[in-house]
């Protein structure tokens, strides 16, 4: 079961490869899907990009750069926009990280036990590793309240707003490799331990195993945990918070692959299904995510699994974008992940909304999960790329994706072309699904907090 590792955490060694220039300049490329509205972000790369209710909260790279609403250059850390009219986005308040620090990671929670609204987020720097807990009721002045320290890695992390707790993917000291950490979060200003699960070999003593967890998915009482490092999936019964159990263990991806994020959808049904078949009561999808330049890997893929037994799901479809040119247009070409939840619940539907680095958006239909289908995409034009790779070059690099309660889908790019908040419009007879369509026009409406 144990994989080999031609890959570790960070990856620096993808930076390496040369970003030759295109042989053409790329703009906006789109089919089914309008821009709405657009946000430069102040020039910061991008990464998670969480809605709730009128507010956009996007975790930052590595960078530095400077604020207007300040005067002054700051290190990356989390934005947060006012998004009540889409097509004018207002950066509220940029709160900033730790000198040099990965502040990739956001979670929010509302009107929380106490009343009040609170931010969690990840920081990575030589100065502090761990997560930090922020009062954001008042949104132009967030004050700290309490941190999560002492770790050797801050990865990405779940918090539960209907039971407190938040499932961290981080390094316990001693632990090796990436995994799973949960904490009571009821009570904000004192985050309270509660256990560390890992896969076998992970544990203080034990020899590692080559494995390393980039998130997990909290739907109920079932953590789907994904592993960049090993390419595993598994299923966790967190009823007893104090002592997870694994229910599945699913290793159904050659040894070079990345799981990255895993998500459980309601039953699908659809015409691929002969008449008297069973049909999957439960779909899990997982993404891989593309990490090298050029193509110079395996393609990874999206995969569809039956999870009507969730002790054995397996694999029923897959569904990649072909290459076309995009392996000479610089950059990362391959699924990163996909939308998980839709104003902060998990997303549901029949949809999977795609940040496929230099190929955009795509919207794939899983409603026939046997035969999958893209319905839609959308490419921004390319940013100049400065962080990554050698030299400098016109790249487009969305990075992830989620979506609003209005169905707006808002897109972040690591290469620093900012927040697109972009629209779906297929056709309404086609799909049957978008009653509220027509009422979108040019003006959106607000979102009721």
């Amino acid at each position: 079961m144990r994989k080999s590792l031609l890959l570790i955490f960070w990856l620096p060694c993808v930076a390496a490869i040369p970003l030759s220039a295109p042989h053409r300049t790329y703009g906006a490329d789109a089919a089914n899907v309008r821009l709405v509205g657009h946000s430069d972000l102040q020039g910061r790369d991008a990464l998670q990009v969480v809605l709730k209710g009128n507010d956009a909260y996007v975790g930052h790279h590595r960078g530095r750069e400077m604020n207007p609403l300040t005067g002054a250059v700051e290190w990356n850390g989390t934005t947060i926009l006012d998004v009540s009219n889409p097509g004018q986005p207002r950066i509220i308040k940029h709160i900033p990280g730790y000198e040099g620090a990965e502040s990739r990671a956001v979670q929010v929670v509302e009107r929380y036990f106490d009343g009040r609204d609170y931010l969690l987020r990840n920081q990575e720097s030589s100065h502090f590793i761990g997560f930090e807990v922020w009062d954001i009721t008042d949104r132009p002045s967030p004050r700290l309240v309490s941190k999560i320290e002492g770790l050797n890695a801050a990865h990405k992390a779940w918090w539960d707003a209907k039971t407190g707790y938040a499932y961290l993917s981080g390094i316990w000291p001693g632990w090796k490799g990436q995994h799973l950490i949960i904490y009571d979060l009821k009570n904000p200003y004192l985050p309270k331990f509660v256990s560390n699960w890992g896969l076998p070999g992970q544990s203080p003593g034990g020899p590692g195993g080559g494995v390393s967890l980039h998130h997990p998915v909290i739907s109920g009482d079932r953590a789907y945990l994904s592993y960049l490092q090993g390419g595993d999936v598994v299923i966790l019964d967190i009823a007893d918070k104090a002592h997870p159990k694994m229910i599945a263990h699913i290793d159904f991806l050659r040894p070079s692959s990345r799981s990255h994020t895993t998500v459980p959808f309601p039953p699908l049904r659809g015409p691929g299904f002969r008449k008297g078949e069973d049909h999957p009561r439960q779909v899990l999808v997982v993404s891989e995510e593309a990490l090298a330049y050029g193509c110079q890997e395996n393609r990874p893929q999206i995969y569809i699994l039956d999870a009507k037994d969730e002790k054995k799901p397996r694999l029923i479809a897959t569904f990649k974008v072909p290459d076309g040119d995009f392996c000479s247009r610089g950059g990362r070409f391959g699924p990163h992940q996909f939308a998980e939840t839709k104003d902060g619940e998990i997303i549901g539907g029949s949809l999977l909304y795609v940040a496929y680095f230099n190929a955009g958006l795509r919207i794939v239909d899983i409603s026939d999960p046997i035969n999958l289908r893209e319905v839609g995409h959308y490419i921004p034009a390319p940013a100049e790329m400065r962080r990554e790779g050698h030299g400098s070059k016109k790249v487009i690099q969305t990075n992830d994706v989620d979506l609003d309660g209005r169905g707006l889908i808002y897109i972040t790019d690591r290469a620093g072309a900012g927040l697109h908040i972009l629209q779906f419009t297929p056709a309404a007879e086609s799909h049957g699904l978008w009653p509220w369509m027509n009422a979108f026009g040019r003006d959106v409406a607000p979102l009721g907090r």
